[in-house]
């Protein structure tokens, strides 16, 4: 990131921060999360926003201390990332939308587990509600598009699929996009010391497991 002044927009107390790629965002997150400048971090998909706090700094001190940060992270993109494996049943029961969205494939339906689970994602961002995931594949993947009249119920741990990109529903709420399965896991806890189970930049590997191993599951009794 070095080189070059990246594009930043400045709204009251908040900077958004236009980034060139996933692993720039990875890195300035990294980099802005070990300093005690910034009161929130959020990255989003081609960009990252940073929140000061203005009774600490001018917007125009804020950008200054970013642009150093940014200026001394450009060899922050060496890290590790581990993967977090997240159990999936693909059981058509937790799988409303599995025959639709495997024809939109040019699959079978019952070949639709192994094909999602040998992609590995990584998480984009968080929104939409806490903990909510969106996932991003870097494999190529026909377009299957949001559903033509959202549910009004999509329950916890449903996983769905537009194409290359996946997400994981974290509370039960309306939903539009097309459901595939359902892990057990909880994906926020705001009991935990980091409620949200995964972050932006994380590896994700979808596992399948049986409806019985699912049903089984210690946290799937705790919703």
């Amino acid at each position: 990131m070095a080189g070059h002044a990246p594009l930043m927009h400045i709204c009251d107390d908040w900077i958004s921060i236009k980034m060139p790629d996933r692993e720039a965002i990875l890195s300035a997150r990294i980099a802005f999360s070990g300093s005690d400048h910034w009161t929130e971090i959020v990255p989003g998909l081609n960009s990252i926003a940073i929140q000061f706090d203005p009774a600490r700094f001018s917007p125009g001190e804020a950008v200054i201390v970013l642009r150093d940060q940014l200026n001394g992270i450009a060899n922050a993109s060496g890290h590790s990332t581990s993967i977090i494996n997240i159990p999936v049943c693909y059981d058509e029961y937790l799988a409303p939308d599995r025959e639709y969205a495997a024809n939109k494939l040019g699959i079978k339906a019952d070949a639709l587990p192994a094909w999602h689970a040998s992609r590995l994602q990584t998480v984009a961002m968080l929104g939409f509600m806490p903990g909510f995931a969106y996932l991003e594949s870097a494999e190529p993947c026909p377009v299957i598009g949001r559903l033509a009249s959202p549910r009004q119920l999509v329950k916890a741990g449903s996983i769905g699929i537009i194409g290359q990109q996946s997400c994981i529903y974290s509370f039960d709420s309306p939903g539009g996009w097309p459901i595939i399965g359902r892990t057990p896991l909880r994906l926020f806890d705001p009991a935990k010391k980091q409620p949200a189970l995964l972050s932006p930049g994380q590896m994700v590997r979808f596992e399948p497991i049986s409806r019985e191993a699912y049903e089984h599951w210690p946290q799937a009794g705790e919703r």
